[in-house]
């Protein structure tokens, strides 16, 4: 069992709130276990024998409220400081990354120096009054964590910007490294227009759902309609998923068949051949499959997971060999594997499906926050680029999706029913609470860690504009009426500096306020934004 204490103005908090908490195993996958409170504590009875590491959403002042671990921890009858853990990991994570990058040779007056050695003298002060004053040390150690993950971002942006500025230098840029998705019932002359204009590719979806309604019928034609377009304008287009077991894709009638594998395995089938036999000659990428390994919705075994995945990837290469395949990782930190043991964690996946040698091209990470939902939860910079980091290692490129809202819950009142779960404030927020303005520095920051990495192909904004059937609310670049917002402009100024040759000032952690975008008029609440302590 595993114990950590928690305090609120010097008091144990006997009411803190358990969001997004589960454990992590030596492995980095998250594991099972009984999470609860008691007595100003959170207790943690794990299934599984072995240190553990707890990851919970965490406020943390001015940065926000992340989802944030600790270390690996022993079992043991005394209770941790939980600030203290945090902030410990934070640390260690600090250091490793210096060293991984080969960045320690930093002067004295780096932002990431003075934070990085601020937050240790903080840490190692609640070390040593953590057992006369635990909650002296966990408020210090509070301040150690803020510190420690202000000078982690600092630091992913910071070898963000060597890597862009070597990868620019050297030629190495993609051909299309920014692109948008699309709503396919959006057709409008106008959006094609810009979205021809302003992103070097569209990722088309192809639900499944809206393609066979009803068993045995096809409607081909609001996909046609894209398809003819994006041929003629020579849009690039990433096309799918193809199969996906989330609900917003998969027709109802197929849950008919949710207990009998052989035949959804023959329409799973059916479905891919069809599409792909359809538009062979016009699209040449396709994501095939679409989280497979969340698994959430049907209950299919490891074995039925990897042979759907294998079977789906050589049908497209045999039905188009000079097609491209995509496979793409849905919630890719993997927290829903401590309630679904049916599910595959996604670098365990991802290395099953390299090593069985399925014939694919690319990895697709689709990595959506802001909202309490499973895999949505906001995660910090750094985190972002230690995750795509964990990629480097499959010789495989990589397609970034991502996607944040543009508005505080306060000022949404959108009906569920109308476009499924509303934001909540429970799924945390980055530096302040999501705002048209937070959104496009959040997107500059993760479009640059994402261009620096050389495996990444490409990175892709999830909607061009928000509609009914979004499955991030308010995530769109465009409102549902197609007004322009903050993030729109960002995103085409970063991909305007990426043509020009020219490394995109990324959006620095505080205190340095974030220029106005180049040859744009400032967004109506930059001012406010920029005048603030932080972004």
């Amino acid at each position: 069992m595993l114990k950590f204490l928690v305090f609120d103005n010097g008091r144990p908090a006997d009411d803190w709130p358990l969001r997004n908490t589960y454990l992590v195993g030596a492995d980095t996958s998250a594991i099972r276990a009984d999470i609860g409170r008691d007595r100003g504590a959170i207790v943690c009875e794990k299934r599984e024998a072995g240190p553990a590491a707890l990851s919970l959403l965490h406020p943390v002042g001015d940065l926000g409220e992340l989802s944030i671990q600790t270390c690996l921890l022993p079992e043991r009858i005394e209770p941790y400081i939980l600030t203290i853990e945090l902030a410990r990991h934070r640390l260690m994570t600090l250091y490793a990354k210096l060293e991984e990058w080969a960045m320690f040779d930093l002067e004295p007056d780096h932002p990431v120096t003075k934070r990085g050695n601020r937050a240790r003298e903080l840490f190692i002060q609640s070390l040593c009054i953590q057992q006369d004053d635990p909650p002296k040390a966990y408020q210090i150690a509070q301040e150690a964590l803020m510190v420690a993950i202000d000078a982690s971002e600092e630091l992913a942006l910071a070898h963000a910007r060597l890597l862009l500025e070597r990868r620019i230098s050297t030629g190495s840029l993609p051909k299309a490294p920014v692109g948008c998705g699309v709503c396919p019932g959006h057709i409008n002359d106008a959006l094609r227009l810009g979205l021809s204009s302003n992103f070097d590719y569209v990722q088309l979806p192809m639900p499944w759902r809206e393609l066979a309604p009803q068993e045995g019928e096809s409607k081909w034609e609001t996909t046609d309609n894209w398809v003819d377009w994006v041929k003629q304008s020579r849009t690039p287009v990433i096309a799918g998923p193809l199969v996906s077991f989330e609900p917003s894709n998969l027709p109802d009638w197929l849950y008919i068949w949710e207990h009998d594998y052989d035949t959804a395995r023959d329409m799973v089938y059916e479905h891919v051949e069809n599409v792909v036999n359809r538009y062979k000659d016009r699209i040449s990428v396709w994501n095939v499959v679409s989280g497979l390994h969340v698994n959430s919705h049907f209950t299919f075994n490891f074995e039925q997971l990897m042979d759907l995945t294998r079977m789906t990837t050589m049908l497209v290469k045999k039905l188009q060999p000079n097609g491209k395949v995509l496979i793409e990782l849905r919630q890719p930190f993997g927290e829903y594997y401590s309630t679904n043991q049916r599910s595959i964690p996604p670098l365990m996946y991802a290395d099953l499906i390299v090593q069985s040698g399925i014939q694919f091209d690319a990895f697709g990470i689709r990595m959506l926050m802001g909202q309490a939902v499973a895999g949505q939860y906001t995660r910090d910079l750094m985190q972002v680029s230690q995750l795509l980091d964990q990629f480097s290692v499959f010789s495989k490129q990589v397609h970034l999706t991502i996607a944040a809202p543009s508005d505080r819950v306060t000022q949404m009142m959108i009906p569920a029913s109308e476009t499924g779960e509303p934001i909540d404030p429970a799924s945390g927020h980055w530096r302040r609470p999501w705002s048209q303005q937070i959104q496009g520095h959040w997107l500059e920051a993760v479009c640059q860690i994402a261009a620096s990495k050389p495996y990444v192909d490409s990175v892709a904004w999830q909607d061009l504009a928000d509609h009914s059937n979004i499955e991030l609310p308010l995530g769109g670049l465009l409102s549902d009426e197609f007004v322009p917002k903050a993030s729109l402009r960002r995103m085409i100024s970063f991909r305007r500096s990426l043509l020009a040759g020219a490394s995109a000032a990324p959006t620095p952690p505080p205190p340095v306020a974030a220029p106005p975008t180049p040859g744009l008029a400032p967004d109506p609440d930059e001012a406010e934004v920029n005048n603030g302590e932080h972004i």
